[in-house]
């Protein structure tokens, strides 16, 4: 399976999420965390992101009778994927948010402003320390309002992060 099709999926995006802010974690500790997902249905992705080698099992231990597995992403493996085909994989990701984009506009009901559709760009003039603190930023606020609200409505948020070429350079 590509891995753009397996990293792709929501409910697995919600387990790399997890792990890229808390470096590694048991599926016991992801499911806890992401409790809008039934535990059977999480454990299906993540043994699909164990399958694709996207995770890895850093230890596993005995716990009253069954096996744990400390879980953390295999950076190798995702390090490698992108940089044998970084343009193809920003191609399909962005291809993915235009086709999600295109079925919410062709809906009869859709309502950018009510629903806060939102489109933005910003450009940031950061150190590789700076950047690297400014994502484990973002990524403590994703983690505060991952939590399901009553009421409340699924939301995707996407980031993505690419260098400019300036001119003349």
């Amino acid at each position: 399976m590509e891995l753009i099709k397996v990293i792709s999926n929501p409910v697995r995006m919600q387990v790399m999420q997890y792990l890229q802010t808390h470096g590694e974690a048991t599926t016991k500790q992801i499911s806890e965390a992401i409790a809008d997902v039934p535990a059977p249905t999480l454990y299906r992705h993540i043994n699909t992101l164990l399958k694709e080698e996207v995770l890895l099992v850093k230890e596993e231990r005995k716990v009253r009778g069954s096996l744990e597995r400390l879980l953390a992403i295999n950076a190798k493996k995702m390090a490698e994927t992108v940089n044998n085909s970084i343009s193809e994989t920003a191609y399909q990701f962005l291809m993915e948010l235009y086709m999600k984009f295109q079925e919410y506009s062709n809906k009869k009901d859709a309502n950018p402003q009510k629903d806060r559709l939102s489109l933005r760009t910003c450009v940031l003039t950061l150190t590789d320390d700076s950047f690297d603190s400014f994502m484990q930023e973002i990524g403590a606020v994703m983690e505060k309002y991952r939590k399901a609200e009553e009421n409340g409505k699924l939301r995707s948020i996407s980031l993505i992060s690419a260098p400019i070429q300036e001119e003349g350079k």
